[in-house]
């Protein structure tokens, strides 16, 4: 069996760089702590070329991955780039695979979901007023972030592509001066624009936002879109609170790098806060409480690594929730408008980004009290295999194909080639879920509800579109099971049922069988009394099920999100009730099963033990974890 060789990085000149003194920083995180890769992040002026040659030499000798941060983001004055393509070409003659490109820093906040005026020193323009090391004069940078970063679009494809063209003004540098591999380390979930305009391999700047979508999202980017790897760079000194002394806070910093080691993280790096914390007005010292326990971790981290030996490929995956075409969901950083698009209130974020708020409450199990959740036991906690991943609609169909259940969140403009996709994908087998909003061919964000041609949807759902929008505030009835066998839907056969899921006025299309079946419809009444209105339509293509949602409105709707919900949780219950491997715990444990069947189980509790019950080829193990715990168990 292979196993995973993860990168325990060092860096030099996060804050102050000298090119004096980085091959004893190098010999120190490498030679001494036994770290097998450097980030260097050149500032300030140009310096000599032959630095970053006796740079990667000692790299070579000494069989130490590195990268550098920053080279086209901050060149010095006059220049394109801090090194020259010679330089790079002599690098990669002297360190070969261990030279792993240039890495590129925080695009997605940056250009897409920055607050106006957030101090960013991005551009040239705004580093000659101050100075590469130099903070502008506020009401000059002000003007000129205004001017520089608002442009404006009329839809979210124009965004698409102003995003595209921003970052490409570095990654153009990257492939013009042929470094070997570019990275990007951003704290969104861009990765997906990142790798369209060039980059090969992602680092999560994991902190800001919720860690577990965040990675979930990064790593089904990677996967689904070819790239070469992922990591972590934990921020914790200013994102995982605002409290240092905070003992939770001091956990929560063990559970983000447990977290990330679990689920899959190629390479896991501490930004800061192991000599000093300088932030949110404190300043504590070497000898302080905070900045020991950062170092505690770092060598917990560091002797995990040493000592475990992690199946390599990733941890298995059954669960892909799609984010669409064009959208511009961040991932919960700046919280605010897309794609820097302050301008029209139309781009605030609404219901089809408040849609990926579903992805907070995946592991958090069902109330006992909630009669919709079937089966031997309660699921509801975690999906298949315990992880899930966001991937993006433009991945290839084998990459789609690699999971059994497709669910679609957030925005989509819907094109005839995706539908092709997704019926192909349902045919091979696959379980597909999305909504009528999905449907919707529109690129402006309050334009007109325009559905993708009735012969695609036909052929993927089997019903065809009446033509008619209609606005009820009718609750739902469940008429019949799932087609899919494995499906436990909240439905009756005979009699009368009150009506579920009922939360406000909502737009639905009204649509008409013809292959398909209606599962669920709209309903007022108590009485057995059917609507010519389904809510919820089924079709079988091929080996697999289609499911449509018959609203218009993005599931962050309130008035139809219990319903999605609902729908959601029951795929993901299924998902893992149906599964070879099945795990029972409290909902504050999480787990990851890789190849040769190595389970992963880690307690998020902060303060209490929690067991989870493994059932595996008719056997049951109990497991007990403390706190912050991470087990690994082979079955």
């Amino acid at each position: 069996m292979e196993y995973d060789v993860i990168r325990q990085s060092g860096y030099a000149g996060e804050h102050e760089f000298d090119p004096d003194t980085v091959i004893d920083v190098i010999k120190e995180c490498c030679i001494d702590k036994g770290y097998n890769c450097m980030s260097l992040r050149p500032r300030g002026p140009a310096f000599d070329q032959e630095y970053f040659i006796k740079w990667a030499k000692f790299m070579a000798e000494n069989k130490i991955y590195f990268s550098f941060g920053y080279l086209t983001q901050y060149p010095p004055e006059g220049m394109e780039c801090r090194v020259t393509p010679e330089t790079v070409a002599r690098m990669k003659e002297i360190a070969g695979p261990y030279f792993l490109g240039e890495g590129l820093g925080e695009m997605g906040s940056s250009y897409a979901c920055k607050l106006p005026g957030y101090y960013l020193m991005a551009d040239k323009d705004v580093r000659q007023i101050g100075g590469d090391n130099a903070k502008a004069d506020p009401n000059q940078y002000r003007k000129i972030y205004m001017n520089y970063r608002l442009e404006r679009y009329d839809d979210v494809e124009q965004a698409h592509k102003g995003y595209i063209k921003s970052v490409s003004k570095f990654t153009d540098i990257v492939k013009k001066y042929d470094f070997p591999g570019s990275g990007c380390t951003d704290a969104t979930v861009f990765a997906r624009y990142n790798m369209e305009a060039g980059v090969t391999g992602v680092t999560l700047e994991m902190s800001p936002g919720n860690p577990e979508s965040l990675v979930s999202t990064v790593r089904g980017t990677v996967k689904a879109l070819n790239g070469t790897s992922w990591g972590a760079f934990i921020a914790h000194e200013w994102y995982g609170g605002l409290r240092h002394e905070d003992v939770l806070k001091m956990k929560r910093l063990e559970l983000d790098f447990k977290y990330a080691y679990m689920a899959g993280a190629m390479g896991i790096t501490v930004e800061s806060g192991t000599d000093s914390i300088n932030s949110y007005g404190q300043k504590l010292g070497a000898d302080s409480a905070v900045c020991r326990n950062y170092r505690r971790v770092i060598e917990e981290r560091d002797a995990l690594i040493r000592s475990d030996k992690r199946p390599a490929g990733g941890p298995k995956v059954k669960v892909a929730f799609v984010s669409g075409l064009h959208d511009g969901w961040a991932g919960k950083w700046g919280r605010s408008c897309l794609w820097n698009q302050f301008y029209r209130e139309e781009w605030g974020y609404n219901a089809p980004e408040h849609s990926w708020g579903l992805l907070e409450e995946l592991h958090a199990k069902r109330s006992w009290a909630d009669v919709d959740n079937y089966g031997d036991h309660d699921f509801s906690g975690a999906p298949a295999y315990g992880q899930y991943d966001v991937i993006p609609v433009e991945a290839a169909l084998d990459k789609m194909c690699q999971y059994d259940y497709l669910i679609f969140l957030g925005w989509n403009t819907m094109t005839d080639e995706i539908m092709d996709k997704l019926t192909a994908y349902v045919k091979q087998g696959g379980r597909l879920l999305m909504s009528a909003a999905h449907l919707n061919t529109q690129v402006k964000r309050d334009g007109e509800y325009r559905m993708i041609d009735d012969r695609k949807v036909e052929e993927l759902f089997g019903c065809r579109f009446m033509g008619e929008i209609r606005r009820t505030v009718n609750g739902v009835v469940f008429k019949h099971d799932s087609l899919d066998p494995k499906t436990l839907y909240p439905a009756f056969h005979t009699g009368g049922c009150d009506p579920m899921y009922i939360a406000g006025y909502a737009n639905y299309a009204r649509f008409a069988t013809t292959t398909g079946k209606t599962i669920a419809y709209s309903a007022d009444s108590f009485a057995e009394r059917y609507s010519d209105l389904p809510v919820v339509i089924e079709n079988q293509v091929g080996e697999g099920y289609a499911t449509l949602v018959t609203h218009t409105c993005y599931p962050g709707d309130q008035s139809v999100y219990r319903l999605y919900r609902m729908l959601v949780r029951e795929m993901l219950s299924a998902s893992a009730r149906n599964c070879d491997i099945q795990v029972v715990a409290s909902d504050r444990v999480r787990y990851a099963v890789y190849a040769g069947n190595k389970i992963y189980l880690l307690n998020t509790d902060y303060d209490l033990p929690a067991f989870a019950k493994i059932t595996y080829q008719g056997k049951e193990q109990m497991i007990q974890l403390d706190s912050l715990e991470l087990k690994a168990i082979e079955l």
